[in-house]
This record gives C-alpha cells, structure tokens and sequence, in this order.
C-alpha cells in the first residue's frame, strides 16, 4: 500500500556533505587566522603601536 520514502535520504546526504564542507571552511579560515599578522591603524592610516601577544 506504502511505498517507502527515498527522497529524504538525499536531502539528508547532502545536508551532511555540505556541514562538512562548512567545518572543513571554518577550520581553514581558523589556521589561516591564526597566521596572520595584522597590523592596527589610527585615524591617519599610520600603524599603532601594539604589545606583542
């Protein structure tokens, strides 16, 4: 009487492969931030001065 529904499962695989690809983002944005090196400015545009961290 019932078929069984398959479409779910897609929608299901593809919500997971793309929150995998959005944690795969997220980790690279992540080490890519981690490298750099920003340099503050003041109103002039000129660098200020900034503690090392």
């Amino acid at each position: 009487m019932h078929e069984p529904k398959r479409g779910g499962r897609f929608f299901l695989v593809m919500f997971g492969l793309i929150g995998l690809l959005f944690i795969g983002i997220m980790a690279v944005v992540y080490q890519v931030s981690r490298k750099a090196n920003p340099v503050m400015l003041d109103d002039q545009g000129r660098p200020k001065q900034t503690p090392p961290s």
